[in-house]
């Protein structure tokens, strides 16, 4: 992972899981939605196969959620046409 969006990440991570006090509570849309763009650009950086893409999307949201004491979302819908979901 490069390192300005390494840092970018973990200090998003801080910033919001400081005003986080709840533990399982959902996570507000507008968290899930950056932590979602951050996860992207991430996996594109990180160039993971198309493939895996999802899941690895997915997996990290979810990580980074826990850490901040808001409940797992549920795995993201498949968007691409793949043999898995045709």
């Amino acid at each position: 992972m490069k390192k300005p969006a390494f840092y970018t990440f973990i200090s998003l991570s801080l910033i919001v899981s400081s005003a986080s006090l709840a533990n399982n509570t959902q996570a507000p849309i507008d968290i899930v939605n950056s932590l979602t763009v951050a996860c992207e650009t991430t996996a594109t950086e990180e160039q993971v196969d198309k493939n895996e893409r999802q899941q690895f999307v997915s997996d990290c949201i979810n990580a980074q959620l826990i850490e901040m004491g808001y409940q797992r979302q549920r795995q993201l819908a498949k968007t691409d046409k793949t043999k898995e979901n045709i």
